[in-house]
C-alpha cells in the first residue's frame, strides 16, 4: 500500500472488495475482502482485513498499522486482573512470547493478524493447550498431559491476578504491539530484527548496484 492511499483510508470506514476466484476451492468470483479501519487510543490507526469465500468459507485476516511505526520489542509484566486487558495488535509477521509458560507463536504461512487483548492471547493459548492436552491423552502421554495441565492451571492462576506472567510482542515489519500504560517498548537490534520470522511475506534485498 503507498502512503498516498493509506491517508485515503478514513476511521470506520468499511469497504468491501472482490478478489476473484478462491485459491482453495476454486469458486468463480467467490472471494472478497473486507477492510476496516479504526482508531486505537493512544496509539493510531490500524486497518483490519479479512479474507473471506463465500462458497467454501476460507478465511483469513491481517492487521496493518496505517502510520509509520519502527520495528520494536514491546513488554508487559502481568500482575493483576486489569493487565489483561492490555490490547494487543498482531499482525501476520509478530510473534508472541509468554515467558512464565514457555510459550512462542510465530508467524508462518497460514498465520492470521488480530487484534485483541492480552487475556483474548491467553486465551487462544489456553485453547490450542486443551486440543493438544486431549490429543496426547489418547495417546497415552502420561507426562505430556500432566505438562499440559500445569500450564493450564498456571493460565487460571495468572487470570485470577495470583501469579504473573511477562507478555512480549515483536514484529520485523513493526506492525505490531502492546498498548497499554505498564507496557514498555525498545528498538529492535538488526541481529533480532534478522532473527525473527516473516511470516507470509517477502523480504525483497534491492539489486545491487540500485542506491535509489
Amino acid at each position: 500500500m503507498r502512503m498516498g492511499e493509506e491517508k485515503k483510508k478514513e476511521t470506520g470506514e468499511i469497504q468491501v472488495l472482490p478478489l476473484g476466484d478462491c485459491p482453495i476451492c476454486g469458486g468463480k468470483g467467490t472471494l472478497k475482502v473486507i477492510q476496516h479501519v479504526h482508531e486505537i487510543p493512544y496509539f493510531g490507526k490500524v486497518m483490519e482485513s479479512t479474507i473471506i469465500c463465500e462458497k467454501c468459507g476460507y478465511r483469513n485476516a491481517d492487521v496493518m498499522i496505517l502510520e509509520d511505526r519502527p520495528p520494536k520489542l514491546y513488554t508487559l509484566k502481568v500482575e493483576e486482573e486489569r493487565d489483561l486487558f492490555t490490547r494487543v495488535v498482531r499482525s501476520k509477521s509478530g510473534t508472541i512470547e509468554l515467558e512464565e509458560i514457555g510459550v512462542k507463536i510465530e508467524p508462518g504461512p497460514a498465520a492470521e493478524g488480530f487484534v485483541s487483548n492480552v487475556e483474548g492471547v491467553i486465551e487462544r493459548v489456553r485453547e490450542t493447550l486443551l486440543m493438544a492436552r486431549e490429543f496426547r491423552r489418547q495417546e497415552g502421554d502420561e507426562e505430556a498431559v500432566k505438562k499440559a495441565d500445569e500450564i493450564l492451571q498456571y493460565i487460571e492462576e495468572v487470570k485470577e491476578g495470583k501469579k504473573p506472567l511477562t507478555v512480549r510482542i515483536a514484529d520485523p515489519l513493526g506492525n505490531s504491539a502492546l498498548v497499554g500504560e505498564k507496557v514498555k517498548s525498545r528498538l529492535l537490534t538488526q541481529e533480532e530484527i534478522d532473527s525473527l520470522s516473516l511470516g507470509p511475506y517477502v523480504k525483497v534485498e534491492p539489486e545491487e548496484g540500485d542506491q535509489r
